[in-house]
């Protein structure tokens, strides 16, 4: 049996998601924004209230990673969302908005599983074109995401706080 197993979020979980997106978001970006524009950003865009939003979202899916009993990470696709002010895309397509890994758990192959999941689910959903937005200077996760096949087709704005980060949009064809 493996260590890991990969299984959609239930509104039962939200506090689990709750906890691993304010705790990935912070570990992934403290020191790259004021405490109080980071403060702010978890309470608007990661509190409880806006997490149930998102998952009653028409084509949102969540869906958690875990490692043995213990959540690790976690991925968020959005259906035929096309990205603002750079597209459209070929259709149909799929956004990977979030996907986290907890620290602790990095270097498990965890985010590999959760890309290659997410490649799945588009797949079952007749996607043939996959696509995301990654902060310009996370480039670990820009290294990563070119191992997978993506490729740089456009820039927007990410505003957290009183700081606005240029993300780069990534797209993949699938077969």
């Amino acid at each position: 049996m493996q260590p890991y197993h990969i299984a959609p979020i239930t509104a039962g979980q939200l506090d689990i998601l709750v906890q691993l997106e304010q705790q990935t978001f912070t570990e992934t970006f403290d020191g790259i924004y004021t405490p109080e524009d980071l403060t702010t950003f978890l309470l608007d865009k990661k509190s409880k209230e806006a997490l149930a939003t998102e998952m009653n979202a028409p084509g949102a899916l969540f869906f958690m990673v875990w490692h043995e009993q213990q959540p690790a990470g976690f991925l968020k696709l959005n259906l035929h969302k096309q990205p603002d002010n750079n597209g459209p895309l070929p259709t149909p397509v799929v956004e990977v908005e979030k996907i986290y890994v907890l620290q602790q758990f990095q270097g498990m192959r965890l985010g590999k599983l959760l890309i290659e999941h997410s490649f799945q689910v588009a797949r079952d959903n007749k996607a043939t074109t996959i696509w995301l937005g990654v902060w310009e200077h996370n480039h670990k996760a820009i290294r990563f995401y070119q191992q997978q096949g993506f490729e740089k087709f456009g820039e927007h704005i990410f505003q957290i706080g009183n700081q606005a980060d240029t993300d780069w949009l990534m797209k993949k064809q699938l077969p």
